[in-house]
């Protein structure tokens, strides 16, 4: 039987230094390589200090750029390197330069009034029925919002007023609760529910809440350890201490996903090819320049990206939703037949590099994680809706049209597949499926599966992630499987967990986390790795199989 709900993680997660050790700097120092030509130098603090934020980012002798960071930099100092990093990579976006480091700003403050919110209704709730629980959580929200605010860590006492409106709290309830939940909770009241109405339900939700958490979970034995049940307080409890953990490491995801924007932004803007004519030749509008067929130019000026951009900006100022989405698929074919037309070259050797952006501007070389890469990243530029496919052993993409319609969109299709670009309709999965709601798709994707859709002899299921939640992931775990096939074990579990990191329920990198550590002799944590693979699988079934045999092994040694 374990203990109720314990709030300890959350400090030790606020005040972890990520770059601290050898195999985690060695990990970022990869993804920036595989990414973009930013090297990564590790500094003193005091060196660090005295450069200053503009002496983050400085270009060095080999015409690339240093990013020098502290070893032991923390959560709350990320927001000025992120802001660097994107100022320099969105060169041709001034306006969206301090997007991201606005929304770690951002960030702080509801950190901050979530503290307030919790410890204002803390003395609401009895001893004995978690109020212990929402004053830690409360302190260390506070001090963490505090923190990133002021970029400096912050040790205050919760103000005794708050000043929180009710529109903060409206907001606070959809944070802790999220947005679809927290609107089915209000809809129940009625159609015009009165302020004292909420307030009471806000009161009763918290109480039951904390109530829940103060309960002991429990974990029961079965007979083989994948059998394992766990208890409702259990659930409750290790799918808040997920959520929490997400959050606070939210400026740390944020650092890698930096460098992962410079990796699309340079594959966009810098992939290249040759020899297109039969290909290409067909996009070339009138009195263009054909020359451009057999010359090595940029495919974002061989698509004259710009010229699509206008095309549907002027058919979108007419309001007619059909013609818009007829010039999206129109737009979305030509970006996939040019993408398509690239050389394809599997994943050899286990090093990756096929789906590597620094790489594939280097050889016009792509496989179907970096095609996707590219042809989402095009299709981004253009303002057209997609989501990212992850299916077995292959990644693709659905095209989201303004009329709603979703369509198979692969840019590396497998073996002459005929199916681009067919229309997906809802009776075409399995279960009650309203693909209306991809537009709002939570960060763990959500899994279909197609009725008469095939691959291997089984029906087909896919997985639909947001592009920069599913892409991550995706080349994340390439990435960890790259390191792994070459024994640098340690930087595989950094890969693997930072693409856990990204979407806690993505079963392949736990599965390959559970390989990296048992391979180091880390018995104990290889088991809870494979289990948490089993957990959130939900394809062949070989693997299941083939999980459960590696937790008998390693039960034995």
């Amino acid at each position: 039987m374990d203990n109720s709900f314990e709030t300890s993680f959350i400090p030790q997660t606020i005040d972890r230094t990520p770059f601290a050790d050898t195999p985690a700097q060695n990990f970022f120092t990869e993804w920036c390589r595989i990414n973009d030509s930013i090297v990564p130098e590790f500094v003193s603090r005091e060196e660090w200090q005295k450069r200053g934020v503009q002496g983050i980012l400085e270009k060095n002798d080999q015409g690339k750029q240093t990013l020098f960071l502290p070893k032991d930099l923390h959560l709350w100092e990320m927001m000025d390197v992120i802001k660097t990093v994107d100022h320099d990579t969105l060169a041709r976006y001034p306006e969206k330069r301090a997007e991201r480091a606005n929304q770690i700003q951002e960030l702080g403050t509801i950190f901050e009034k979530a503290g307030l919110y919790l410890s204002g209704y803390s003395p609401d709730l009895d001893e004995g029925s978690g109020k212990p629980i929402a004053q830690d959580i409360a302190q260390e929200f506070y001090n963490y919002g505090l923190s990133l605010q002021h970029k400096e860590q912050e040790t205050k006492g919760i103000p005794g007023e708050s000043s929180l409106t009710e529109e903060d709290k409206t907001k606070l309830d959809e944070w802790f609760l999220g947005r679809d939940a927290y609107q089915k909770r209000i809809t129940r009241l009625g159609e015009n529910p009165t302020q004292e109405q909420i307030e009471e339900t806000r009161k009763k939700l918290l109480q039951v809440y904390f109530k829940a958490l103060a309960r002991e979970g429990y974990k029961a034995d079965g007979e083989k350890p994948w059998e394992t049940t766990v208890g409702p307080m259990q659930h409750l409890q290790d799918k808040t201490r997920r959520q929490i953990t997400k959050a606070v490491e939210t400026p740390g995801r944020e650092m890698k996903t930096a460098i992962f924007r410079r990796g699309v932004e340079k594959l966009v803007t810098g992939m290249k090819t040759s020899n297109w004519r039969e290909s290409i030749q067909e996009f070339l509008q009138e009195g263009a320049d054909l020359d451009l067929a057999t010359k090595k130019v940029k495919l974002y000026n061989a698509l004259e990206i710009p010229s699509l951009q206008q095309e549907l900006a002027e058919v979108k100022e007419t309001g007619d939703i059909a013609k818009i989405s007829a010039k999206e698929l129109e737009i979305a074919k030509k970006i996939q037949q040019a993408v398509s037309s690239f050389p394809y070259k599997a994943q050899e050797g286990g090093d990756g590099s096929p789906n590597q952006p620094s790489k594939m501007v280097e050889t016009q070389f792509i496989n179907c994680v970096g095609s996707s890469i590219l042809g989402g990243g095009l299709l981004d530029e253009v303002g057209i809706k997609y989501l990212h496919a992850d299916l077995p052993k292959h990644s693709a993409t659905v095209l989201i049209t303004s009329d709603g319609k979703v369509y198979w969109q692969d840019f590396t299709p497998r073996n002459g597949s005929n199916v681009n670009y067919v229309e997906v309709s809802s009776d075409m999965l399995e279960g009650d499926i309203d693909l209306s709601e991809l537009t709002h798709i939570q960060d763990s994707g959500l899994t279909v599966e197609f009725k008469n859709w095939e691959i291997n002899n089984k029906k087909l299921r896919v997985t639909l992630f947001r592009p920069e939640i599913g892409l991550q992931c995706h080349i994340l775990n390439n990435t960890g499987n790259a390191l792994s096939y070459l024994g640098r074990n340690k930087e595989a579990i950094e890969a693997y967990r930072q693409a856990i990191s990204v979407d806690p329920k993505y079963a392949h990198s736990y599965n390959g986390l559970g390989n990296a550590l048992n391979d180091l002799g880390r018995n104990k944590e290889a088991i809870e790795a494979y289990q948490q693979f089993i957990e959130f699988w939900n394809g062949d079934e070989y693997w299941i199989i083939r999980a459960k045999r590696e937790i008998e092994k390693l039960q034995q040694e």
